[in-house]
């Protein structure tokens, strides 16, 4: 095992088990949210609210319109951000109420709209709910990198972190389908389970609040302290001259676009799982929680491999072993029939393995590139990177999710009764061969991301 590499840089003395832990409940309520709208929430508009999937899907579409401005706009003003409670805990503290009530109203379709008035309703729900996620979920994130600027420190917090977000995205998926299950109807159901996943997530992000604090500003964000107070046209060019510096950091914009591939892929998978097995495996809602549950937990205990996988090798080349084992299970999906529960179950563990990669290294791998990006333009924009990642993983989860419904609507999918030959092939493709393609094109721009162990310790010599 290589032993990190000394530094007297600010931030990198070993983090406590209490403060690793306390981070890690952030992710269970994030993930909670996150998986129960990847896995469940497309179905329940075309299944259970009845609205057409093609207007399901532009309606969320609305949202990530506005995404592309608020993630990195929201970024840059976190990086600016002075307060008592801190450059990012302060966004904990004030938005862990408002995104609880935002999470729960995601799930209160009211029943008898009409096409148009279902697409009002989604959009500006669903938008609501993004922007106060994005208000939350980014400066959480900004505050890893920040917190430690140790090579392999990092991958711990990030294995703790990962623990916690499988731990809420196991709940999320496995759990809301068994709350519906237990309610009068699903769309109680899903409305109850909704509010209950909302309250548990706005508590998740008070407890970060409450138990993580925040290393105190420094030299590294001396060019940060730009009054936000500024004029718009002033902001705008901060703003634009930020943005543009962040795009000229090569590591980073490797790592997004391989990572923004493998989201768009893993996505589609989540969102098409439900669809896969009620009608290519000829099963019922109620296996799902038993599928997710499998799968999940696989994740999960493969973290603790990966943990000693990237301790000894690059993180890059770690990912890319995931990605080769996921896509690999991946493609096996698309030769399932009726009936094989065993064959699925198998490969499940195989893309589960692989997925696991994906839980933790790429998360550790986002605060070295900023770290170069620190010593290439001599300032360190943290909330401009997680604004970007960000961004991009909301697109690639939107694409994929419009990817899903327009495939249905294409295929002739209707709910709730025997599928067609042509719309049983649309679900297979969708959650097998398109999410393996997505995997394969993110491995050559791994095999190109260029910062070692050894280059990370220069680039922290240099930036001290």
């Amino acid at each position: 095992m290589h032993a990190s590499t000394p530094s007297s840089a600010p931030g990198s003395s070993p983090l406590t088990l209490g403060t690793k832990l306390s981070y890690a409940v952030g992710n269970v309520g994030l993930q909670m949210l996150i998986a129960a709208m990847s896995f469940l929430l497309m179905i329940f508009y075309t299944d259970v609210a009845l609205v057409p999937p093609a207007v399901a899907g532009a309606a969320l579409l609305v949202g990530k319109v506005w995404d592309t401005v608020n993630d990195p706009l929201f970024g840059w003003i976190t990086d600016r951000t002075r307060s008592r409670w801190g450059r990012h805990r302060v966004y904990l503290i004030y938005g862990a109420i408002p995104l609880g009530i935002a999470a729960a109203a995601v799930w209160m379709v009211p029943p008898g709209l009409s096409a148009m008035a279902a697409f009002v309703w989604i959009a500006v729900t669903y938008t609501l709910f993004d922007t106060v996620m994005t208000l939350v979920q980014l400066p959480y994130q900004a505050m890893a990198a920040n917190m430690t600027r140790d090579y392999d420190e990092r991958t711990s917090l990030t294995a703790f972190a990962s623990l916690g977000a499988l731990l809420g995205f196991m709940a999320g998926s496995v759990l809301m389908p068994v709350m519906v299950r237990a309610a009068p109807d699903a769309r109680t159901g899903y409305a109850l389970a909704g509010a209950c996943f909302g309250l548990m997530a706005g508590t998740a992000i008070a407890v970060v609040a409450w138990r993580v604090r925040e290393p105190q500003a420094n030299g590294l964000q001396a060019r940060a302290e730009t009054n936000t107070s500024a004029s718009p046209q002033t902001m705008w060019e901060s703003v634009r001259e930020t943005l543009r510096t962040t795009l000229r950091n090569r590591p980073f914009l490797l790592l997004m676009s391989a990572a923004t591939l493998v989201r768009l892929g893993l996505t589609l998978v989540q969102t098409a799982l439900a669809y896969f097995v009620i009608y290519q495996l000829q099963g019922d809602k109620g296996d799902l929680p038993r599928y997710m549950g499998t799968l999940l937990g696989v994740v999960g205990v493969s973290l603790f491999g990966w943990k000693v996988v990237v301790d000894r090798w690059e993180k890059n080349r770690a990912y890319i072993l995931g990605l080769v084992l996921c896509a690999a299970g991946l493609l096996a999906l698309y030769w399932v029939g009726p009936g094989d529960q065993r064959k699925v179950m198998a490969i499940l563990v195989v893309i589960g393995i692989g997925m696991g990669a994906h839980w933790i290294v790429p998360f550790a791998m986002v605060p070295d590139t900023i770290d170069h990006g620190h010593m290439q333009a001599g300032e360190r924009q943290t909330g401009m990177y997680y604004g970007l990642y960000g961004l991009m993983d909301k697109l690639a989860r939107t694409l994929a999710t419009v990817t899903v419904a327009g495939m249905l609507d294409i295929t002739g999918y209707v709910p709730n009764v025997a599928q067609s030959p042509a719309a049983l092939q649309g679900i297979a493709l969708v959650t097998g061969v398109l999410p393996a393609l997505c995997l394969a094109l993110a491995v050559p721009l791994l095999v190109a991301y260029p910062i070692t162990r050894s280059q990370h310790a220069d680039i922290l010599q240099k930036t001290r």
